[in-house]
């Protein structure tokens, strides 16, 4: 007999399960049959161990084992009768205990998915920004690689440093004067004007000579990437080793070669097609980020509280506070951490739901190509990364999350009605810039 307790407000349920006796007696005698016949005892014979002996022996562990299938096994039935769609895995409170003559009681909570009510589809109105590239989008890559393939060498006459120069230099950094981690490094290059380095850290180093050894300050940004720096001043010993002066290329032929690219005539129709393939992509997430504002604003549900938390919890775990941060200001990050877990919980329903509606799955074929696009990046370790995402699954559900996303959205986009607007390709990198912006703040 099963007591079902239903709140129609919310997604939080629970229902009991009560087991006779007799049910649990009856699975525990075919229990001790097949172990009388499989256990191997040292002196007794294969199939031939009394089951009187064997009862004696394993009765508590046989009565755990067939309560614990038979709660498993009512509670399924229960799911399955109730068409409830778990939205985390069942807590099981037993309201009796595993004993000889008494029937066996317990309780499931639990928590359920969502029922998603969906708009249109078809009423879904978007703007695809598309980017036009022209001739100054491929004189820019071409300048780039000019400036990135070009060679540096001694100086020839005993000069100070300026901007273009690659340094050779050996840095300690400090705060309250001791070291801190990821502060130091010795035979390290810089090249003076390219911001590979904090802009400060290489202001203060123009105008110097060979074998100098200096020491100055430098602010960390307030949005620097490590928290504990984020808008603290640091002291730096700084060892210049060396200056070498920049030699750039001048024949567009000779920087072709060296790309790989037969002429100049070759490597701008290269760089044309990359543009194009990488200006898509951009034109891609920004849809992408409008479908998904949309479906959020105009779908209301309860969000499972489990799955909000399980969400929290793994942005909590990448949070790590600097010591400079106050009590309030911790606090009022972990609310928008909060709201942040509930906006992912959101998305990842709508677009699952989505998904499941319209048979939308991710092929073999689809996860092979994704992988391999990742061995490429790898050369020599192919075998090992294909065997690490084989062995882990976590590691290939990761995997296929965001290509199961990406297809949900290119459906919607078939259904939806999309207005196509050219624009020149640094119009749409701001509104890429925009957008993460936003996302950021």
């Amino acid at each position: 007999m099963n007591k079902i307790v239903n709140n129609e407000t919310s997604l939080e349920k629970k229902f009991s399960v009560k087991i006779p006796y007799k049910k649990i007696s009856e699975k525990m005698e075919e229990d001790f049959l097949n172990m009388s016949k499989n256990l191997k005892l040292a002196g007794f014979r294969p199939g031939k161990i009394p089951i009187s002996f064997v009862k004696s022996k394993y009765s508590k562990e046989v009565l755990a084992r067939v309560s614990e299938k038979l709660l498993q096994e009512e509670g399924n039935k229960t799911f399955e009768k109730q068409g409830y769609r778990l939205a985390s895995q069942p807590q099981v409170k037993l309201l009796s205990e595993f004993k000889e003559n008494s029937d066996l009681e317990a309780e499931f909570s639990f928590e359920i998915l969502p029922i998603i009510e969906f708009k249109d589809l078809k009423s879904i109105n978007l703007e695809k920004f598309e980017a036009k590239i022209d001739k100054k989008d491929i004189d820019k890559v071409v300048e780039k690689l000019f400036n990135d393939n070009k060679q540096f060498n001694k100086i020839n006459n005993d000069r100070n440093s300026k901007e273009g120069d690659r340094l050779v230099i050996n840095f300690k950094g400090y705060l309250d004067d001791k070291l801190f981690e990821g502060g130091s490094a010795d035979n390290v290059n810089i090249e003076l004007g390219n911001n590979n380095f904090l802009p400060e850290f290489g202001e203060n180093l123009l105008e110097r000579s060979k074998k100098d050894n200096i020491s100055f300050d430098v602010t960390f940004p307030k949005d620097y990437n490590n928290d504990n720096l984020k808008g603290r001043k640091a002291k730096f010993e700084v060892q210049i080793l060396d200056i070498l002066e920049p030699k750039i290329l001048k024949d567009e032929d000779l920087l072709a070669k060296s790309t790989g690219a037969k002429d100049s005539k070759d490597l701008r129709e290269k760089i044309k097609k990359e543009l194009e393939r990488y200006s898509e992509d951009l034109s891609f997430s920004l849809i992408k980020h409008d479908i998904i504002k949309y479906l959020e604003g105009n779908h209301k549900f309860m969000l499972p509280k489990t799955l909000v938390e399980k969400e929290y919890e793994a942005i909590l775990q990448n949070y790590k506070p600097g010591n400079e941060l106050k009590k309030e200001e911790i606090e009022n990050k972990k609310k928008k951490f909060k709201d942040e877990a509930r906006k992912k919980v959101k998305t990842g329903l709508l677009i699952s739901e989505i998904g499941v509606k319209n048979k939308i799955l991710v092929t073999n074929k689809e996860l092979e190509g994704e992988l391999a696009k990742i061995c490429m990046q790898y050369p020599g370790k192919e075998k090992e990364i294909i065997e690490h995402y084989k062995q882990n699954p976590n590691s290939m559900s990761a995997l296929k999350g965001p290509l199961f996303e990406n297809k949900v959205i290119k459906y919607i986009l078939e259904a939806a009605l999309v207005k196509k607007i050219t624009i020149s390709n640094e119009e749409l990198t701001k509104k890429i810039e925009s957008m993460h912006k936003k996302l950021n703040n």
